[in-house]
């Protein structure tokens, strides 16, 4: 028996046994310890992840914002500019800001979403919710003001090539009209013609509006008394035809005008909800 036990507690005999459990042990300890640290490292990881989204979010919506009152301001511009003039189509200014774009992404992503739960709680999933309402109003509205933008001025820049085309063969026969006794126009009424030709080339202007104060001179000073004048009834018809179609341009942008005033209208009211919103984050 004193032998078993001598073998048992030998030195040798416990290193062989003991020295691979300490060393299994070691390295069970040494994996866990290295596990619970790349949780510890995951979860901090996240942690500052989720910041991150947050902080993003918070950011894309202060610079939306700013970006829906620039358009607004760009709006105001544009339909005081039509209140002064009807003729001079007026442009959208292009605004580098994709915030609104960036915030549409955001919001589809499950991770902002449970980010945006984490800071601020469950009690503000309804304002999640509003906001997105918001954001996807902004990027509809957005794409259909410059659709209308482009549209319009597609169609005011084809009636003005269309006028310039009818203003510019009107005042060649009316030039021709000069050099001409045989049109039943007196002297008197042909040096009328002329004078206001002549005025008509030094004043000239790239306008429309000036070839359309002009034809209506020669209608009113120099053709007044030939409206029934077989020889210039082509001549009659282009000065009716341009001046219904520079009417047209200007009704064209005066209901362009009341649209612009609408939309600025509907983005003004989404807009205070939007600021509303985003202050109660704070």
């Amino acid at each position: 028996m004193c032998h078993i036990f001598d073998f048992i507690f030998n030195k040798e005999f416990l290193k062989s046994i003991l020295g691979p459990l300490i060393a299994t042990g070691t390295a069970l300890l040494i994996f866990y310890l290295s596990i619970k640290k790349d949780k510890r490292k995951e979860r901090k990881e996240k942690k500052r992840e989720a910041h991150n989204r947050i902080r993003n979010f918070l950011n894309l919506l202060n610079s939306s914002k700013s970006h829906a009152e620039n358009t607004i301001s760009n709006l105001n511009q544009m339909i005081n500019s039509y209140e002064t003039s009807l003729i001079n189509f007026q442009l959208l200014r292009f605004s580098p800001n994709k915030s609104f774009e960036r915030l549409d992404g955001n919001l589809k992503n499950e991770n902002y979403f449970q980010s945006f739960i984490k800071k601020f709680g469950k009690n503000k999933v309804d304002n999640f919710n509003r906001l997105s309402l918001i954001i996807d109003y902004f990027n509809l509205q957005l794409d259909h003001l410059w659709a209308m933008v482009e549209k319009a001025q597609l169609h005011d820049y084809e009636r003005k090539i269309k006028f310039n085309d009818l203003s510019k063969k009107a005042v060649n026969q009316i030039a021709r009209l000069t050099i001409h006794t045989s049109y039943g126009i007196s002297d008197d009424e042909l040096e009328i013609l002329g004078s206001i030709l002549v005025e008509y080339h030094v004043n000239m202007v790239n306008s429309i509006e000036h070839q359309y104060i002009y034809l209506r001179k020669f209608l009113t000073e120099g053709l007044s008394n030939h409206i029934s004048n077989p020889n210039i009834t082509d001549l009659i018809e282009l000065i009716k035809d341009a001046s219904e179609l520079f009417n047209e341009i200007q009704s064209q942008n005066k209901n362009h005008k009341q649209d612009l005033i609408q939309i600025r209208y509907e983005m003004q009211f989404s807009l205070q909800t939007y600021s509303i919103e985003i202050n109660n984050l704070n």
